[in-house]
């Protein structure tokens, strides 16, 4: 009888010939590969498979032993994140005995980056990175073997030349010490033979050195910092050229530096750094205008190179020169590097180096750099060793977004990041103004920085007294409300030197009433965070304002602050508890949901008792003016109306905040209890429904003594006990 383990081996050897013969080489030609390649357990067991057989390699495979244990890093056993992938050197060739490798989706990944960017059917070499650094520095490499290439049939010949001159000026030397001392006409004659040979020498070797060493062009103050550090690297020239205000290149300034460096250096090759998606204003440098300017100043040769971080991944969809079929031929451009984890957003650094064959094929026509002990596999790589787990998760996430059928998926999700963008553009605006705020590109937006701790929790990037909100998938606007209520929170602070602004605090009257509904309306409908979740816009909202403020006039127990001119500025609207405000829902439906929250909110407080009137003043709504947000505002108007409320007879306040700015203001009483709290994300309506869910954040409410000597433990002397029914 058969063993178990003897079936078990034949059913695992089954399942790797079927994963080898499936695939072929060439799969971006075959049909039915894309479901061969996604059949990831056939994919697992054909690498456990190897990994159980693996002899040669110096790799030992703890974790796939189970000697590490992975488990508390969320990766678990029998799965492709724990066993090693590793895709050596050049993806177009497979290794023959290092087979633990995943570069047949490398291979396919790159044709459908291929088809994406325009390029003609295999005419795409390149290999996933580590990031958009890797990718810079495979393609300054690179250009580098390309220029030279192309010219080195002239290094040759200069060689030659040198050689020749090396050669004469020794006859030179060796004649001179032939000839007397005294002789003084034969000598000064040699001697110039001499000194022209080396001059034509020092020209020469002048050429070899300009056509060895390449320029590097690229805008100084907004290319990524890899760029400089990589020409280091490689013995580089490099060339900065000014920025235009948005932080894309200045062509003006890059035709004149090139100019001047042809100028003085006309045997140099030039690679010119085109950026698309600057880091921090995600600026576009005009490709065709970089073109232009290189092919009316003819350099020796050139190579455009596209660093597309971010953006470059998105070029097809964003169409910043507009419909181009081939981005590569019609920009002049031989290489493009994106980082993966910025967009489509990996969870591990990544990204990937795309060239022309023809330029990758010039680039490496002379290199003798095949690792034989792998199979002889061109070494075209910066890290050699490569993670296949990068590759299949960037394959992956290319698949989902179903780029290898279209981009309708991955331009609705741009299209989405560019709406929330602008949402974040104009919830700063209300907060700055619109000479502070910018919003130079798609995806970033650009404001005055606010305190590091705030920096700290929301990764902002900061430059100077400037920070950047970079908005992919990942920010919702969800996110943004509760950064906008921080914001608010945290202004006081961060503004801190802005003047503070001379107003007087004064009892609400009718003549304050159309400024106080206009601020009220706009204040709630711009940054309350429930009634903002809601969706109610300013018509839907003001007839509920308009018979607060109404019925605040009567009551008598509200404030305003006024500025020099007698504008409304901020309110804060008070009634006694024992006459609260009684909505009318059918005039604005949608607030339902909030009146429905407050009731729950105030049952600790509220519930099963008949207050007195003239005891318990409900402070329940306030707003202030954007522009004087920070400015201590609230503190001054909330004392004068608790003072006027005391004035009165009132022994206490009961007040509800709906976010944490407004809730600040509780630190000034000194006898504050909170009552009550609720999670916006756990409310439910009678009928199970969640109208606040996704929003971060909630409500409290508090009562507090605000009249002299009066105590928090006689607040029962201000209601009766209702009886039940």
């Amino acid at each position: 009888m058969l063993s178990y383990n003897y079936l078990q081996k034949v059913v695992q050897n089954g399942l790797v010939a079927m994963w080898r013969k499936s695939i072929p080489e060439d799969h971006s030609n075959s049909d039915g590969v894309v479901d061969q390649l996604d059949d990831y357990k056939t994919l697992l067991s054909y690498i456990n498979n190897l990994a159980h057989h693996k002899l040669g390699y110096p790799v030992s495979l703890l974790t796939f032993l189970g000697v590490v244990d992975n488990k508390s890093l969320g990766i678990n056993p029998g799965t492709l994140a724990n066993v090693l992938l590793n895709n050596v050197g050049d993806p177009f060739k497979d290794s023959e005995t290092s087979r633990m490798e995943v570069k047949r989706h490398e291979r396919y990944l790159i044709s459908i980056l291929e088809k994406y960017y325009g390029l003609e059917k295999g005419d795409a070499r390149g290999y996933v990175t580590t990031g958009g650094t890797e990718g810079n520095f495979a393609s300054l490499w690179w250009s580098k073997r390309y220029l030279i290439n192309l010219v080195v049939n002239e290094l040759i010949t200069n060689d030659n030349v040198i050689k020749l001159l090396v050669k004469k000026e020794q006859e030179l030397l060796a004649g001179l010490a032939k000839i007397a001392i005294n002789d003084y006409q034969p000598r000064a004659i040699q001697l110039q033979k001499i000194i022209d040979t080396q001059s034509a020498m020092a020209v020469n070797k002048n050429v070899v050195q300009q056509l060895l060493t390449p320029t590097v062009f690229y805008s100084k103050d907004h290319t990524h910092y890899s760029i400089p550090k990589i020409a280091e690297i490689l013995r580089l020239n490099i060339r900065p050229v000014k920025s235009n205000a948005d932080g894309s290149i200045d062509l003006d300034d890059f035709k004149k530096e090139v100019l001047l460096h042809l100028g003085a250096h006309p045997h140099s090759s030039v690679i010119a750094i085109a950026n698309i998606g600057t880091t921090l204003t995600g600026a576009i440098d005009d490709v065709p205008g970089i073109k232009k300017i290189l092919d009316e100043a003819k350099p020796k040769t050139y190579t455009i190179h596209l660093d597309g971080a971010l953006t470059g991944f998105v070029l097809p969809i964003l169409k910043p020169f507009g419909d181009i079929p081939n981005y590569f031929e019609a920009l002049g451009v031989n290489t493009l590097a994106v980082s993966a984890h910025k967009y489509p957003g990996l969870s591990q650094p990544c990204g990937i180096i795309l060239a022309r064959k023809h330029f990758f094929d010039k680039a490496f026509e002379k290199s003798e750099r095949n690792i034989e002990y792998v199979g002889n596999i061109l070494d075209v790589t910066i890290t050699g060793s490569r993670s296949g787990l990068n590759v299949l998760m960037f394959y992956n996430a290319v698949m989902a977004m179903d780029l290898h059928k279209g981009t309708a998926k991955l331009t609705k999700m741009v299209n989405e990041n560019m709406v929330t963008a602008k949402y974040l553009y104009d919830e700063l605006v209300k907060l700055y103004g619109r000479d502070q705020v910018f919003y130079p590109y798609h995806f970033n937006v650009i404001f005055p920085k606010p305190s590091m701790a705030l920096a700290k929790k929301y990764q902002l990037m900061l430059t100077g007294d400037r920070a950047n909100i970079c908005v992919l998938t990942n920010v919702s606007k969800e996110l943004i409300d509760q950064f906008i209520n921080e914001l608010l929170l945290e202004k006081e602070e961060v503004m801190g030197t802005i003047q503070q602004t001379k107003f007087t605090v004064t009892p609400l009257k009718k003549v304050h009433a159309k400024e106080v509904t206009e601020l009220f309306v706009k204040s709630f409908c711009n940054y309350e965070p429930i009634t903002k979740h809601l969706h109610v816009d300013k018509k839907e909202y003001a007839p509920f304002a308009e018979e607060v403020i109404q019925k605040a006039i009567t009551d008598k127990l509200s404030s305003v602050a006024l500025d020099s001119d007698n504008h409304v500025i901020a309110f804060i609207i008070a009634e006694d508890i024992a006459d609260p405000f009684m909505p009318r829902l059918s005039r604005y439906p949608k607030l339902k949901p909030v009146f429905d929250l407050l009731t729950e909110l105030s049952k600790p407080f509220m519930e099963g008792k008949r207050f007195a009137k003239g005891k318990v003043a409900h402070f329940w709504i306030a707003g202030v003016e954007s522009k004087y947000m920070g400015q201590h505002m609230f503190t001054e108007l909330d004392d004068a109306t608790i003072k006027m409320a005391a004035e009165k007879g009132f022994s206490f306040a009961y007040a509800e905040f709906t976010n944490e700015v407004s809730e600040k203001v509780t630190g000034q009483f000194e006898l504050i209890t909170l009552c009550n709290r609720i999670k916006y994300s756990d409310f439910k309506l009678q009928n199970g429904q969640k109208p606040f869910a996704g929003l971060t954040g909630g409500a409290a409410s508090y009562y507090a003594a605000i009249k002299p000597g009066v105590k928090l433990d006689s607040l029962s002397k201000c209601y009766t006990i209702e009886a039940a029914h």
